[in-house]
């Protein structure tokens, strides 16, 4: 009894084909008013830059005071593939060079390392694009000559 007053009056299952048409119509009027949609080039994805750890042996010192470089000994996991391989070091404003001795630490230039010194290196590693990394220097322990192997 009941259907038979739902199909008389017409509300069957109408009302959501109802709705879906009129859902249908608003969004080709909202297509129809936007216009057209250009698209815009992505921006190339902004590469973390890595923290590094590395031991290293001081190979040489740039004389003008802004990068050395040094043969890695052994690293994290970020410089695995530099092992064993020589690797610049950029040396900024904010970088720390530190002089472990006996009697404790010292701060010292970057004038100060001297070929063939062992060094504790902590820093960060910046990709630019497809340029070759940067190893950017943040904290540089020098704890002296390395020992002569015999």
């Amino acid at each position: 009894m009941m259907r038979a007053r739902f199909k008389a009056a017409g509300k069957g299952r109408r009302p959501a084909a109802r709705i879906a048409l009129l859902a249908a119509a608003v969004a080709l009027l909202a297509l129809t008013l936007a216009g057209p949609v250009v698209a815009k080039p992505a921006a190339p994805p902004k590469a973390k830059a890595r923290p590094f750890m590395v031991q290293a042996i001081v190979t040489s010192v740039d004389t003008t005071g802004t990068a050395f470089t040094a043969k890695v000994v052994k690293g994290n996991h970020a410089m695995k593939v530099s092992k064993g391989q020589d690797v610049t070091f950029a040396v900024g404003a904010s970088t720390v060079i530190v002089k472990i001795n006996k009697e404790g630490a010292t701060l010292i230039g970057l004038g100060d390392l001297v070929v063939g010194d062992r060094v504790l290196i902590n820093g960060r590693i910046e990709r630019i694009g497809s340029a070759p990394p940067v190893f950017k220097a943040r904290l540089i322990r020098d704890r002296g000559p390395a020992p002569i192997k015999t």
